[in-house]
């Protein structure tokens, strides 16, 4: 049996699959599932209230990636000073 395509901008929103461990991914999706209850349903609303905090969390992580980056390459250079 095949599950029906969500037909409201909540169902819709509700049915994005955040893994457990995404906390701000679930912060995101739950405000705008907040955003909806309280009738900001628009879809091109909803998909405004999603751009910006993923804009910024993409931003945090390429900050992140970027510092990771730095500091295994600083450990690669420790390692190969020690021989």
């Amino acid at each position: 049996m095949s599950e029906e395509a969500p037909s409201t901008v909540a169902e819709v929103v509700e049915s994005w699959n955040v893994p457990a461990e995404a906390i701000v991914a679930a912060r995101i999706r739950n405000n705008i599932l907040v955003a909806i209850e309280r009738g900001y349903d628009d879809p091109q609303l909803v998909a405004d209230l999603a751009v910006g905090p993923l804009v910024m969390a993409l931003g945090q992580l390429e900050v992140e990636l970027a510092d990771a980056r730095r500091r295994i390459a600083d450990l690669e250079k420790a390692v190969e000073a020690r021989g």
